[in-house]
């Protein structure tokens, strides 16, 4: 009797360091999650899925994300309140309605400086700079309780109008165009154009029955929402360059992590960053091809109205930036005049 119990002592003492270890093997298990709220098929939606699946394959399986796809958990608005308040781990935040909550992302997010940008390019190597990404992740801290991890690019923007295609500064004055926000009804006044506030789900509508005479909107917008049917005279959006969503990680969720994750989720996420600047191109690529069939006319301001342009806005809105910036507008501005 002895020697059985003294057997099955031996027995579960030598399984006891296999137990543990499976228990820690359950242990390394991380679970996260993500919201995105980009249209299906977007190239956002796209990008996360390619982002969760090469965090798994990474991680060797250990990092697991549920992914909830195209407004399937949150809409644009509710998503930020819920990565504030740890409700979701990583978010892709929209840009305009971030830029509300902090003049700094605003400007930073490109729309605080309409009209400023000289060409995509300009815009993407101030966005680049290792400073403006420290300000923007400080940013984020204070109003998202996040961390940033990348800016994933979305696309460019059309302008289009009911009756005839935008081709010279002048043909802005009078104009009743959609807004939204102070930023971009600011850019419009010094063009002379009178700003209608309405949101982007009455844009089809308002040029429909006449409310606007014209509005600015996404590539891949005009396209899908058929836009072109109401306001067939397209211009490519000299105000605007290639815009991004913010991707960030609570930072609750963030400091959980050990630092090799933290590394991997963060490389990571700026790889899916520049594979969306890629994908934009080809996207906007491929949805201008089509509206040139659709539309009556889908032109690009000559090069010396786009410059007359900056020319026009550019004191309107660093005046307008700098009542916002306050005593952040010195950087922000250099560095946006560096970056040309």
């Amino acid at each position: 009797m002895k020697q059985f119990i003294f057997a099955a002592f031996f027995l579960f003492a030598s399984l006891c360091p296999v137990m543990t270890a499976s228990g820690d093997a359950v242990a390394g298990q991380i679970s996260l999650t993500l919201a995105t709220t980009t249209p299906p098929k977007s190239n956002h939606e796209i990008a996360a899925g390619k982002f969760v699946e090469a965090i798994a394959q990474k991680t060797g399986g250990r990092i697991q994300i549920k992914h909830y796809g195209a407004g399937s958990l949150y809409n644009a608005k509710s998503i930020m309140p819920a990565i504030s308040n740890n409700q979701i781990d990583i978010g892709l935040l929209h840009v305009a309605l971030v830029g509300r909550r902090s003049p700094v992302l605003e400007f930073v997010g490109s729309f605080g400086a309409m009209g400023c940008w000289e060409s995509y390019d300009h815009y993407y190597r101030f966005l680049d700079t290792p400073r403006i990404r420290e300000i923007a992740s400080a940013e984020f801290e204070k109003y998202f309780n996040s961390r940033l991890l990348s800016a994933w690019s979305f696309g460019t923007s059309l302008l289009g109008r009911r009756d005839k295609a935008i081709e010279r500064v002048d043909d802005f004055k009078g104009l009743k165009m959609r807004t939204s926000g102070t930023a971009m009804a600011t850019l419009y006044q010094a063009l002379g154009v009178i700003p209608i506030s309405l949101s982007s789900k009455e844009i089809y509508t308002g040029l429909q029955r006449g409310t606007i005479q014209g509005a600015g909107s996404g590539v891949s917008r005009w396209r899908r929402s058929k836009l072109y049917e109401v306001a067939p005279y397209l211009t490519v959006d000299p105000t605007i360059p290639y815009f991004s969503m913010w991707l960030v990680i609570n930072k609750k969720a963030w400091a959980k992590l050990s630092g090799e994750d933290q590394k991997i989720i963060s490389e990571t996420a700026r790889e899916y960053e520049s594979w969306t600047r890629e994908f934009a191109a080809k996207e906007r690529k491929e949805d201008i091809a089509f509206l040139k069939t659709e539309a009556k006319a889908l032109v690009e301001l000559p090069g010396e109205e786009k410059a007359r342009l900056i020319r026009t806005v550019k004191p309107v809105m660093k005046k307008f930036a700098k009542e916002q910036l306050g005593g952040q507008f010195q950087e922000l501005w250099s560095l946006l005049e560096k970056s040309k």
